[in-house]
C-alpha cells in the first residue's frame, strides 16, 4: 500500500466516475467518517467501496468536507479528509 493516495474527493452522482470512497487498494478493517464538528457520521467494519456520501443510516450528507480514520488489518490507522460534491 505504500504509494497508493487515498482520494481527496467524491462525486455521488451515478455518473460511474468517483461516485465512492474507493479504499480496495487498502485492507481496512473499519472506517469511521465525521463531519467538520467531530461528530461521527458514518461507519462500517471491513470496508471496501460502499461510502458514497450518506451516513449510518443511508441518509445524504450535504456537500462538504468530511474527515476520516481508516483502521488496516495489521492495526495502522490513516487519517485524512474526503470532500463530497453532489
Amino acid at each position: 500500500n505504500i504509494g497508493c493516495i487515498i482520494q481527496r474527493g467524491i462525486s455521488p452522482n451515478n455518473d460511474g466516475a468517483n461516485d465512492s470512497f474507493d479504499l480496495s487498494a487498502y485492507d481496512v478493517r473499519r472506517l469511521v467518517i465525521f463531519n467538520r464538528y467531530g461528530t461521527e457520521v458514518y461507519s462500517r467494519n471491513n470496508y471496501v467501496n460502499e461510502w458514497f456520501g450518506q451516513d449510518s443510516s443511508g441518509n445524504e450528507l450535504t456537500d462538504a468536507t468530511y474527515f476520516y480514520v481508516i483502521t488496516t488489518n495489521d492495526g495502522k490507522e490513516i487519517t485524512g479528509w474526503i470532500y463530497v460534491n453532489r
